[in-house]
């Protein structure tokens, strides 16, 4: 088997059920599996994903053993020679892995593809570099510094750091570097084994030949025990790379826990709304659905890239998904805009969002 779809799943069933059936459309003749581990979610996700009749190994944890243990433990039933790690609420295009075997890279270490937000931002963490002492202190004190790559955005080559939301790794280097490391629950291990893989001798590399929609932060919420998972994993990551001096490591508790302790105290930036003029269905035919939630929409069967103060839905059964990130991607007014994604059955409605703010869904009776 040439590739297995690794995706780890939490309290975000529309957004992982839209994601699937983008990965069942990439996966079309390439001999590939899926599998989703759910880390015990309360939202009904592995009820929810059993209804659908998909075919993919579904993995049910008893409790959140956070996302390490839950990829670790998904590989050991992997039998692909690629493993595909893919966050839960990700799109891809249809012609991913077509892309990604073009690539003969003897000494590739882990693989990642450009990433956008639901509101067509280029989100930095595609590619970064390995955090020293100094960018590790910068970035907890809130500046990126070096932090990100200064690869371009457009342009493919080898960077140090890929992101855990969508990484591409052989079956046997994975093994070989002993997966993600577990003393993480979540972030960190991303860069740590990246690190592991640059350590052997070889190297990541960053794609820009293929896009794909990372709504991002869907499952997670931004309160204490997410402020406590980040900032502790740089205090992980700094004792693993750099130094189990116990002095230095106390002080990068401390920094992380007055981080986490302000963080948590502080206003909430408010997203500005936008008032919405229009709606407009990009499909074949109207969705009655629709105009209960949003009112009049006018039907339409291609983009028209100026539009501005509108809501834009995307009828999956007329877009590819490739085109449909293609069009956001491309955008000019994407921040005026709120786009919409209907799935094949038309059971609900996502509506995107930026890297500040969840997306919403809305389940059809």
């Amino acid at each position: 088997m040439k590739v297995s779809v690794i995706i780890v799943s939490y309290n975000c069933k529309a957004f992982l059920d839209y994601c699937i059936q983008s990965v069942i459309k990439a996966l079309n003749n390439i001999d590939g599996e899926i599998i989703v581990i759910d880390n015990s979610s309360s939202d009904g996700t592995a009820e929810f994903l059993e209804s659908k009749n998909y075919n993919l190994k579904l993995i049910k944890s008893d409790i959140n053993i956070g996302f390490s243990k839950a990829n670790n433990k998904a590989v050991k039933f992997a039998k692909g020679e690629f493993l595909f790690f893919l966050n839960p609420d990700t799109i891809i295009p249809e012609d991913i892995f077509h892309q990604f075997f073009k690539f003969k890279l003897d000494d590739l270490g882990i693989f990642g593809f450009r990433m956008i937000d639901g509101k067509g931002n280029f989100l930095k963490e595609s590619k970064r570099n390995l955090p020293n002492i100094k960018i590790i202190l910068k970035k907890l004190l809130g500046f990126d510094g070096k932090y990100y790559s200064s690869l371009g955005e457009l342009d493919s080559g080898s960077v140090d750091v890929l992101c855990g939301a969508n990484m591409i790794i052989k079956n046997s280097i994975y093994k070989k570097v002993g997966g993600f490391n577990e003393e993480y629950f979540m972030y960190g291990e991303d860069i740590e084994i990246c690190y592991e893989t640059k350590k052997i001798g070889l190297n990541n590399f960053y794609s820009a030949t293929s896009t794909l929609i990372h709504f991002k932060g869907e499952s997670t919420s931004n309160d204490i025990n997410y402020l406590r998972n980040f900032y502790g994993a740089m205090k992980i990551y700094f004792k693993n790379i750099f130094s189990s001096n116990q002095f230095l490591l106390t002080t990068i508790l401390l920094v992380s826990k007055l981080l986490v302790l302000l963080n948590s105290i502080m206003p909430k930036r408010q997203i500005a709304q936008v008032k919405n003029k229009r709606n407009i269905l990009i499909g074949d035919k109207p969705i009655n659905k629709l105009n209960d939630l949003l009112g009049e929409i006018s039907l339409v069967n291609q983009i028209d890239t100026s539009y501005d103060q509108c809501n834009i839905i995307f009828d999956s059964n007329y877009l590819s998904f490739k085109q449909i990130i293609s069009h956001i991607d491309n955008l000019q007014n994407g921040e005026n805009i709120k786009f919409w994604f209907l799935p094949e059955d038309y059971n609900y409605v996502i509506e995107s969002s930026g890297m500040n703010q969840k997306g919403n869904v809305v389940f059809f009776d």
